[in-house]
């Protein structure tokens, strides 16, 4: 007979003893084994936004890279579950979808309104820092340093805050940063706002980091594990979070952000 709670599997076993110890017969024998705290396995689904260095595909070798696929592999590891990576492009719309509808059973991405309806708010993962980088002929020191610049401002990343709403700075809506750093690369603009590794990572990639100086950070915003209240899978959300939180412990998210979020 087995029994399993909290990690520890009992195992009783009825035996008779016949050559020795007359009369022992029907003697209990217990024996304990300590296994993996998580006993069960899960096939899990996760999603997140298809944004370098946080997820991307790297079509050379086949592979999902990135902050996400790293922390998705190590809670896999530390929980024992398989999780299947989806990374949608850059639109929360479809995020949101996927969670409302239950068909996706987690996410690693900045908080919103619309998703806190919608799903669990777990552990905080990191915070991402947004802010402006220029040119390097153009150093950043402090807010006031932006007043004067052409900044290019991407559409889904800077929606609000106080430089979106600031009427004294000259702002340029573009399609994404790769717009905006075109535009700095040809001399028609002065800096871009938004998320600031992912627009150093796409500054790299594209061979212009070179004339970009160090940026100004002027907030963060929070990325958390949120999973969905549809889930079917929603009652192994506290392994996750335990994993993280282990994670947070031993240095290992400081490791995967410097490897990903910092390699620029």
């Amino acid at each position: 007979m087995v029994f399993s709670s909290l990690g520890i599997v009992v195992l009783i076993k009825r035996i008779t003893f016949i050559d020795c110890w007359p009369r022992l017969s029907g003697l209990v024998l217990i024996s304990v084994f300590i296994i993996s705290p998580y006993t069960y396995a899960e096939d899990l689904q996760f999603i997140t936004v298809d944004v370098a260095p946080w997820a991307y595909v790297n079509k050379e070798k086949n592979k999902f890279l990135g902050v996400f696929p790293d922390l998705v592999r190590e809670i896999e590891r530390r929980t024992g579950h398989h999780i299947t990576m989806t990374l949608a492009p850059l639109s929360f719309d479809r995020i949101n979808r996927e969670l409302q509808s239950g068909r996706q059973d987690c996410t690693m991405i900045i908080s919103g309104k619309e998703r806190a309806e919608i799903t669990v708010l777990g552990e905080k993962v990191f915070d991402l820092p947004m802010g402006v980088v220029a040119k390097k002929s153009l150093p950043l020191y402090k807010y006031e340093d932006l007043y004067g610049l052409i900044i290019s401002t991407g559409k889904v990343l800077v929606k609000e805050g106080k430089l979106m709403s600031d009427k004294r700075l000259n702002k340029q809506l573009d399609a994404s940063y790769a717009t905006g750093l075109r535009k700095i690369a040809h001399g028609r603009l002065d800096a871009v706002a938004g998320a600031v590794p992912t627009i150093m990572h796409l500054a790299k990639a594209m061979g212009i980091n070179e004339i970009l100086g160090k940026p100004l950070v002027l907030s963060v915003d929070p990325i958390y594990l949120q999973c969905s209240k549809e889930s079917k899978n929603l009652r192994y959300m506290d392994e996750i979070n335990q994993a993280i939180k282990s994670m947070r412990l031993d240095a290992t998210l400081k490791k995967i952000a410097d490897d990903n979020l910092w390699a620029y």
